[in-house]
């Protein structure tokens, strides 16, 4: 029983002591942190793995993190996690003042018919703005799912808390990147 006993404390012990060795190929700038990293795998990280583009307002390959937290939103824009990522109404967030940074202070130029671009795991998607609408802080009816391939993008609007800008715009062409 004893033997038994030292024999799996070993084990835990080990366990918390052995560092696997593990290659990493590393092409963009990215926190490493939160990676599940499995012993004797390669790891290829790429660059924008989710982002979003938006020219008419100067964003390019803007990094998409799930959650609308605070701490996602402090330097990414936020998905809600109850949306879709790829096929239907993929709905996400960002600050729009008074943060570090703040992806959707323009959104407010886009106009009917300018484009976003998404991309989600090398699949990409080209969407045209179809409306912009000033929504009640609790709407959420924004958020649901939607039978056309949907962008939804939501922001607060500067003095005015009990209302958030929401621009939603439809897919119009669905392509894969070679990466």
């Amino acid at each position: 029983m004893h033997l038994k006993l030292i024999t799996l404390f070993v084990i835990m012990y080990m366990s918390l002591i052995y560092k696997p060795k593990i290659n990493i190929k590393v092409n963009s700038d990215l926190n490493l942190n939160n990676l599940n990293l499995y012993q004797n795998e390669t790891v290829f990280i790429h660059e924008n793995l989710w982002s979003i583009t938006i020219p008419k307002i100067n964003l390019e390959k803007i990094p998409i993190k799930e959650s609308v937290n605070s701490i996602i939103l402090e330097s990414y824009i936020g998905h809600f996690p109850n949306s879709a990522v790829f096929t239907g109404n993929i709905c996400l967030a960002a600050h729009n003042s008074g943060y570090a940074n703040n992806y959707f202070k323009d959104i407010n130029l886009l106009e009917v018919g300018d484009k976003i671009y998404y991309s989600y795991n090398g699949n990409n998607k080209i969407y045209s703005v179809m409306q912009k609408k000033v929504i009640s802080y609790n709407d959420f009816s924004y958020l649901d799912s939607t039978n056309k391939d949907t962008l939804t993008l939501i922001t607060c609007i500067t003095s005015s808390p009990d209302f958030r800008l929401c621009v939603q715009a439809v897919c119009e062409e669905e392509f894969n990147e070679n990466v």
